[in-house]
Order: structure tokens, then sequence, then C-alpha cells
């Protein structure tokens, strides 16, 4: 295996992950119907071959593509799966090694995570017999999920390939992310569950992502590192300029616990995380709603400082608290400019309505044609930066209408869709208060436009400031070369 060419940086090249052509399944099992395989073998998109002592026929799966023992495939494998009980893992990286298979993936936990003397002496074995002739995911891990080769461990992972990266200690968490990331229009390139980190670690993983041509957005769920990596680490951030999202488990003294109990991971001092996140300009987020929620914000809309926001309600109420939450956040709801005020005057004609921001629209919300005008003279204004605005599911159904608009649907898509015209995010707060299934129904047709629904103000306005500060920061190192 090669290293990095810098002397001072000791990271392990995966760089052969972007030519894998061929997989192997070790360790099928009949009890759980050959999930691990089925689900691999809906997607993958080269040679998959399924790798058990004495399992000689598996429905629906070519014979001839089953063997005793990885050894015995007559063709190259580039990735193994596998999934054996822990004493039989080292007879299987044997195997391996012989076979000449470049990356496996553990799946099997009972090493260092268990916490015995037993299993963390195994995890020392398993990495002394691979002495840098395979690179390990795992133990205690799901290992990639790869869409472009259909590299997929559960069923109905979405197969389109993306711009995002994932680094993930936790297949659980991965599980929830391509799933969620799959209904809100986000798409990945890789993403990596590496348990327990024995071989390839978060450190490792994230040089890879940083340097993957497919990738051009890093999310992270890290619980910790070896305190022989910080150095790597810090050195890779230096150099990294793909806009990097992290959360970091084991914050609190329990959460430390339950990391060591999860992966055997030291979570170190929140002070020195804390810095490292300031330091090196990544956003730090609080839960993987966030995470995922940051991410739809930077994919569809890029890096933008968004100080001054336009307020769009058709509650006076509901636009007074979207000012409140905005301003607590650090941001401003200003006064329109002179000509826009007047443009927008001439726009607003029913009574109990105003043209100030916020703006309130009321039961003016039916009149397509005029909403789709107030939000592009608003987003019109140079001193705007984004727009917010409120609209309940229940105006996407016919049945709340006394005449309906057969084209307001088209309309308000198109209107919803303006932040792209004007380059400035339009984030819709879609409740799915009375009508839920259409608040997910527009939700899913507007993420295909690339724009993010939310059904909380709370959901995308916290999260502002946390991009205003990278953005900050980015503009300063900038000034700074």
């Amino acid at each position: 295996m090669e290293q990095q060419e810098s002397s001072d940086l000791n990271v392990k090249d995966i760089s052969f992950i972007n030519n894998i052509k061929s997989m192997a399944v070790i360790g099928i099992s009949k009890k759980r119907n050959f999930f691990f395989l089925k689900n691999h073998q809906e997607s993958f998109r080269g040679s998959l071959f399924a790798v058990h002592p004495s399992i000689k026929e598996i429905p629906d799966f070519p014979k001839q593509n089953i063997f005793a023992s990885v050894k015995d495939i007559p063709s190259k494998v580039d990735f193994a799966f596998i999934a054996v009980p822990a004493n039989k893992v080292l007879e299987v990286i044997d195997d391996c090694i012989e076979k000449g298979v470049k990356l496996v993936s553990v799946f099997t936990a009972e090493f260092s995570d268990a916490g015995t003397e037993e299993g963390i002496a195994l995890e020392k074995e398993l990495i002394r017999r691979a002495q840098n002739r395979i690179r390990i995911l795992g133990p205690n891990g799901m290992g990639i999920f790869y869409p472009k080769m259909g590299i997929t461990w559960r069923t109905n992972f979405p197969t389109t390939p993306g711009n995002i990266g994932f680094i993930a200690q936790s297949g659980g968490i991965c599980n929830i992310a391509i799933y969620t990331a799959k209904e809100y229009g986000l798409t990945f390139s890789k993403v990596f569950s590496f348990g327990n980190g024995a071989d390839l670690d978060f450190v490792d993983l994230f040089y890879f992502l940083s340097n993957d041509p497919d990738t051009d957005i890093i999310l992270c769920y890290v619980e910790g590192i070896r305190q022989d990596r910080a150095n790597d680490l810090r050195m890779i951030l230096s150099n990294n300029k793909k806009p990097t999202i992290i959360l970091k488990g084991g914050k609190s003294k329990r959460g430390e616990i339950a990391a060591k109990t999860h992966t055997a991971s030291i979570s170190g001092n929140n002070r020195i995380w804390n810095s490292l996140f300031m330091q090196y300009n990544m956003i730090e987020v609080n839960s993987l709603e966030q995470l995922l929620n940051t991410a739809r914000i930077v994919d569809f809309y890029g890096i933008n400082k968004i100080k001054n926001i336009a307020v769009f309600s058709i509650s006076g109420g509901y636009g007074v608290v979207l000012v409140d939450i905005i301003e607590d956040a650090g941001m401003n709801v200003p006064e329109f400019s002179l000509e826009v005020q007047e443009k927008l005057k001439k726009e607003f004609f029913v009574h109990g309505t105003s043209p100030r921001n916020p703006l309130d629209v009321a039961a003016q919300l039916t009149h397509s044609e005029s909403i789709k005008k107030i939000i592009d003279i608003a987003l019109s204004d140079k001193n705007i930066d984004a727009l917010i605005m409120d609209f309940p599911s229940w105006y996407f159904s016919y049945d709340f209408f006394i005449s309906p608009d057969k084209n307001y649907e088209s309309n308000i898509i198109e209107a919803l869709c303006l932040g792209h015209k004007h380059k400035k995010p339009l984030f819709p707060i879609i409740q799915p208060a009375n009508t839920p299934a259409d608040q997910i129904r527009i939700s899913r047709l507007l993420a295909n436009k690339k724009v993010p629904v939310f059904s909380d103000p709370l959901e995308v306005i916290p999260l502002l400031p946390k991009i205003n500060s990278f953005k900050k920061h980015q503009l300063v190192n900038k000034k700074v070369k």
C-alpha cells in the first residue's frame, strides 16, 4: 500500500476505491435470508461473488458465483464484505491477503468495541496480520456505500451518484442519513461507516474525501481519534478547500462513556475539538438533522453570507415569530429599499395585507400570479440576502379553495424557485398541518428543483449564522493569502 508522498503526513492511500470492479460477500447467512448479498446484488455494477464453506445454492443467485473460499474465485476480487463470527475473521483476512483483495469491510463486532481484553487483543492481531497488505474498514462498521458502483449494504439505498461525502463511526447514523438524503434530494459520492477504525480511521478517510474528485461537500460524524493522529488531521484540515460540516459525538460526560462503549473511541477534550473546528473553518452542528439540513442549504444554494432577510408570511402573527427568531439568531429583517417598496405596494390589493418587511399576504395567498410577483420583487432588493416564508400545506390541496385555480400549484412552485433566479436562498417553511401528504409531495417536488423545504423555522434559521461564520473565515483567508 502506497503512503502519502509527504514524509510529514502519515495517511493510507485508498485512491484505488474509485476503481472497484468486483466484490465478494463472505459469510452469507441463510438464517438472514442472505441479507447483505441480496442487497448488493440489487445494485452492484461489477462482478459479485458469494463465499461460504458449505452453501452451494442461493435462490436467484448464479450458482457459478458461489465459492467455499475467496481464494477459490478464479477472477480478481477488489473488495470484500466480511460478516463471519469474530473467531473466523482472522482466517478470512489471511485468505483475502493471499487472494490480493485490496479492501475489506469487517461488519463483525466484539473487537475493541466489546471493551474486553480478548476483543482488544483480537483487533490488534487483525492489524498485525494485515501488515499494510490490505486496507480494512471496521471492524464493527458497515463499510462503504458507493452509489456509482452500486455498493449498498442495505436495500433501497439510492444509487444516483452525487457530490457529498460522509464519514461516520456509526452504521446506524449512516443508514438514517442515506435514507433521509434520498427524501431530501441529496446525493452521495461515498459514505464510510468505519466503526472501530482499527486500520482506516477518520483521518485517512477525510484525507481521501478532501482529494476525491467526486466529492464537493464533506459531512462527518466523529466520536474521537487517537492522540497520535492529531497532527495528521491538522495538516489535512489546513489544506482542505471543501465545505465541511461536522457532528461531534461524546461531548458530554455520559456521551464520552457511550462513545467508548460504541466504538472504543477516545472523545478527547471538547475545548481542543472546538478550537479545531474554528481554526480550520468547519461548520459544527448539534444533531444529525442539523447535519443534513446544513448540507441541503450548502448543496442547493452554495455558501452565502446571509445577514438581511425578507420575511413572507400568510399570518401577521407568524411573521412576527419569524422576525423574532431571525433577530435572535443575529440577523436582520430590514425595510425594503424605497424603490422596491413602491413596486410592492402596486402588487398588494387585498385588505389586511402589508407590503412591508415582513410581508403579510394573508388572504391574497390564493392569487398565485401576484404571489410570484411579490416574491420576485422582494428578492430583487440589493439589500436582501435571502427570503424565508411560511406556507401551510393545505394551500396545496384544492379542497380548501372556494374557486380552484388550475394554475395555482405550478405558479407557486415557480415562485418558490425564484431564489435560484436571483442567486439568493429562498427557504419555504411548509407546515404539514392538516394535509401532511401534500407537504411530503411538494417537498419532494421542490427537492428535485434544488429548493429545500422545512417544516419548522428552527430547522433552518439557527443554521444560517453557522454558514455565515464559514463564509466570513473563507473571505478572511483569501485576504491573508
